[in-house]
């Protein structure tokens, strides 16, 4: 639960967000999906939140790289605080597989559709 925590820690700036981000995070790990968290990523190569992530990143092999390993890192990313530890233990009951940052960099656009996610994505610039 605490490696669940620590991705919230790092994914959700608006606090009402975190039950979501957990909630996506666990509803892909049930489907056995990659669970595609940039921060894990960042993590593993100390690339900060405000540089973008380049495609040789995303590439990378590193077992943090949740896009390209399925389950959870091998371990915590963040030291989570008492409300990503409280998203992680009680999660958003939604049915939500994918999520992306809207423009306003602090709030995510939530979905259950591929097909959402990318056009959402893509009339976005990512």
């Amino acid at each position: 639960m605490l490696v669940i925590a620590s991705m919230v820690e790092k994914e959700a700036i608006a606090p009402d967000e975190r039950p979501k981000i957990a909630a996506v995070i666990y509803n892909r790990l049930h489907a056995r999906m990659p669970l595609g968290i940039d921060a894990t990523i960042r993590y593993a190569l100390n690339v900060p939140g405000t540089q973008p992530l380049h495609q040789s990143q995303l590439a990378n092999p590193t077992p943090y790289n949740t896009r390209l390993h399925a389950g959870l890192p091998p371990g915590p990313i963040a030291n989570p605080g008492l409300a990503s530890i409280q998203a992680a233990a009680h999660p958003a009951h939604v049915d939500y597989l994918y999520f992306v940052r809207k423009p306003d960099k602090v709030h995510h656009f939530f979905t259950a559709s591929f097909a959402a996610f990318q056009a959402y994505a893509s009339s976005h610039g990512f």
